[in-house]
């Protein structure tokens, strides 16, 4: 502990603006991965289950199946599920609010890391720059010359200073590729999985359209629509 104060005493200034920012990336970081794991799950095998459930004509145990599961995945497939029967463009609209919800929650706070990336090397190089003032003016001043505490104490600052703005930005730029890149992997298995459960329930109501049963009902209502117009001319 002793030397961690050490650390943040001899590396001046900017030492405790760098600290502030190291520990609102390190709560962020926490944070983010809580919420990743309650609303980032894909719910790796529930899309085929889906899908095969609907094909059967099981809608409800489908339903249940989504409802069941965590994340947008499910909870868009379970949109499109229950207002299977609107037209495509009102699903694919409720689709991408359900959708856009999630997103949200998951892009929150990510903003603080990609800054905390960009400011605290600049805080370092500011603290380095200052530090080398400093060891200057302990050069050039003559009640300090031979006395190369002042000079060690100035290279001492600038160093610190910039290994701590260094360490910051690189754990924060990984971990905001790291967020980004997974919230880019929902957002498209979310929207693959969406589209492809709509294109089977389009080839589902195009076979029922299609089939001899219902073809044969349609040969029927016809013949029975024409039967009341002959009676209807024959009346009149």
């Amino acid at each position: 502990m002793s030397g961690f104060l050490h650390f943040i005493k001899v590396g001046g200034f900017v030492m405790y603006p760098l600290l502030l920012l190291s520990l609102a990336a390190v709560a962020v970081i926490v944070e983010r991965l809580l919420a990743y794991r309650q609303f980032g799950g894909i719910s790796p095998g529930l899309l085929k289950d889906t899908i095969r459930l609907c094909r059967a004509g099981q809608f409800d145990q489908a339903l249940k199946l989504c409802e069941a599961r965590p994340g947008p995945l499910a909870s868009c497939l379970a949109m499109i599920i229950r207002h299977r029967n609107q037209p495509t463009r009102e699903i694919e609209r409720l689709v991408e609010e359900t959708g856009q919800d999630y997103f949200i929650k998951l892009e929150r706070l990510l903003p603080l890391l990609d800054t905390t990336t960009t400011i605290s090397p600049l805080l370092g190089l500011l603290g380095t720059l200052v530090g080398m003032i400093g060891t200057f003016q302990a050069i050039a001043s003559t009640q300090n010359r031979g006395n190369t505490d002042a000079i060690l104490a100035g290279v001492g600052e600038a160093l610190y200073a910039t290994a701590a703005g260094l360490t910051i930005a690189v754990i924060c730029f990984v971990a905001y590729n790291y967020f980004a890149a997974r919230l880019r992997t929902i957002t498209a298995e979310t929207e693959q999985a969406a589209t492809k459960l709509l294109n089977a329930l389009a080839e589902r109501r195009h076979a029922e359209h299609d089939s001899p049963a219902h073809t044969a009902l349609d040969g029927v209502k016809r013949e029975e629509g024409m039967n009341l117009g002959v009676q209807a001319k024959a009346r009149a």
